[in-house]
């Protein structure tokens, strides 16, 4: 038996990286002015550019469309049906809503099975989730197996990111919505490290971009322990920042694998250019049956 996963675009994890662990993904789409776009049809750097000249981004999600064609293509290539790892931000989400929709059309038409998982995490912390649960299914792992694997690392995925300055959060319009959450006092007298979970939220804030670092290794370690980790980097327009973390995560951590990732606009609209930071998950236990 065999599974196919499919996850939304906010992974961005690179296509070579997608084909050789067999995931697919959905893309996300968004309004940045007048134009509407999916995940893919601009550069990081024209995405960027446009935000930092005060073009307005609105993220609308992935589209049962996008969704239904992402499950045919995947499954045709399996033969126990698909999980969707879905991004859920916030209490009502249009991607979870239309990821739901296309199953039952799917289920109702074409008797195929697909299992909407919500997950509290985004980009890079879904991504090494999803990176986990490929490698289970790469092994021979069923839809059962691989669900009990989500459901055993699910706790242990998080993701922190770094933004040099607030610049990105006060043009999305969140800074004083993210400062005053943070207990932390305000946030532009040093380097902040933000935890992107189902929103954004500051949880330190360092004098200099090491210690910013180094706080945010802490709190991995903290969660993680000794246990082995798929740990997936991410940065915007900043690869030298994205390097120097994947080497010291790679010292600090136990990585069993660690890639690095170039940042998409669901986290990446918010903080903007110049975050980096990682998100990971634990090894799963769960293996197929023998």
């Amino acid at each position: 038996m065999s599974v196919a996963i499919v996850c939304d675009s906010s992974v961005d994890l690179p296509v070579a990286l997608l084909a050789e662990r067999g995931l697919s993904t959905a893309p996300v789409g968004y309004s940045l002015g007048a134009d509407f776009l999916r995940q893919g049809d601009q550069s990081g750097a024209d995405f960027y550019a446009a935000l930092e000249g005060g073009a307005k981004l609105v993220l609308s999600g992935v589209t049962s469309e996008d969704w239904e064609a992402a499950f045919t293509a995947a499954a045709a290539e399996h033969d126990d049906g698909v999980i969707c790892l879905c991004q859920a931000f916030g209490s009502s989400n249009p991607s979870f809503d239309a990821a739901e929709f296309a199953s039952r059309r799917l289920s109702h038409f074409e008797q195929l099975t697909v299992r909407v998982h919500p997950t509290p995490r985004s980009t890079a912390a879904q991504a090494a989730m999803a990176l986990s649960l490929a490698a289970i299914a790469q092994r021979g792992g069923g839809r059962d197996v691989v669900e009990a694997a989500l459901d055993e690392i699910s706790g242990s995925a998080d993701i922190f990111m770094i933004a040099p300055d607030v610049d990105g959060l006060d043009r999305a319009g969140e800074l004083t919505a993210v400062q005053s959450q943070s207990g932390i006092g305000p946030l532009d007298f040093g380097v902040p490290v933000f935890r992107a979970r189902d929103r954004i939220k500051a949880v330190d804030l360092a004098d200099t971009a090491a210690e910013a670092e180094s706080l945010l290794l802490d709190r991995a370690a903290q969660i993680l322990g000794d246990d082995p980790a798929v740990i997936v980097v991410t940065h915007a327009l900043h690869p030298e920042a994205a390097e120097r973390l994947r080497d010291a995560a790679s010292a600090r951590l136990n990585a069993a694998e660690i890639h690095i990732t170039e940042l998409g606009p669901t986290v990446g609209g918010v903080l903007g250019a110049g975050a980096w930071g990682l998100g990971f998950c634990r090894v799963p236990h769960a293996e197929p049956a023998a």
